[in-house]
């Protein structure tokens, strides 16, 4: 199929960008002013706060390393392939991530919310992707090991640096019955791990970067993905919690965003979010013994 060139900045892409880029430096700016002694990370008063510096810094510095790594510029564009594929996939996916939004704070049993997800990150977009839109955007993948070991540079970074550090406060699962934390852990690899990476990264970002640019598609998968966490992290003080989830998982998100963008490694992405809600189970089995 014959692929049209990348766009050139369009008064929608633009107003996108800055509504966006407004949006994140916002929250990130209340997060920081509002909670200068770090983030609440349970609804029980007496949980220890998670430094700001913890979570925000290891992105912040994964999100240079992709830019450093490596220092040759090799383009890696998403074109659109099949402009009528294209448009009704683009929708299709922009509107299960804004029904994702909507059934979060909707007290969805949690449960049922995971089999939503996996219905909906996984199973419905890759039937209706593969069978009924398919080729309606591509991406132009450069070859070298670059590929590889730059991204496995700059996980092994952020693992480090939001996980292993010495200053790093183990989790604590004493009070989870262990066989729960397995079975909760594993499906949550499935449904976050490689679901919402698949979904937000290699289909919606990519769509968005063909219809918007790279700029303005990252901003917005982001935007979308920390929304997105109102399921699972609950709404009690609207603007608030908003600004957190922005602030918090939407600079994640910007980190998985251009972690794709840069090296279009999915791998690589999968990963680094494996580790992001893995890890902290692995190293509490582990300390059992």
């Amino acid at each position: 199929m014959k692929e049209t060139a990348a766009p050139a900045p369009s008064n929608l892409s633009r107003l996108v960008l800055v509504v966006c880029a407004a949006l994140w430096a916002a929250a990130v700016g209340a997060v920081v002013v509002t909670h200068p002694q770090g983030l609440p990370v349970s609804a029980d008063a007496s949980a220890p706060a998670l430094p700001l510096g913890q979570a925000l810094l290891p992105p912040a510095v994964g999100m240079t390393l992709v830019l450093l790594l490596p220092l040759r510029r090799t383009a890696q564009p998403a074109l659109v392939e099949e402009p009528r594929a294209f448009r009704r996939s683009t929708w299709f996916l922009l509107g299960t991530a804004v029904l994702m939004i909507v059934l979060g704070p909707l007290g969805v049993d949690s449960t049922d919310f995971v089999l939503v997800k996996a219905l909906t990150f996984l199973i419905l977009p890759a039937i209706v992707l593969r069978f009924m839109w398919q080729g309606g955007v591509g991406v132009r993948i450069a070859r070298g090991a670059w590929r590889w070991w730059a991204p496995l540079v700059v996980v092994a970074v952020w693992t480090w640096l939001a996980q292993a550090a010495p200053w790093v406060e183990p989790a604590d699962f004493s009070g989870t019955d262990v066989e729960f934390l397995i079975v909760a852990a594993v499906v949550t690899a499935v449904t976050a791990g490689v679901g919402e990476e698949l979904f937000y990264r290699r289909w919606l970002q990519t769509r968005l970067e063909a219809g918007l640019g790279p700029a303005a598609g990252i901003l917005a998968t982001s935007i979308l993905f920390a929304l997105m966490h109102t399921g699972t992290h609950g709404i009690a003080d609207l603007p608030m919690d908003l600004a957190v989830l922005v602030a918090v998982q939407g600079t994640m998100g910007l980190f998985l965003g251009l972690l794709w963008w840069r090296y279009r490694n999915i791998a690589a992405n999968i990963v680094l979010h494996l580790i992001v809600n893995g890890w902290p189970v692995v190293a509490y089995l582990l300390s059992l013994g």
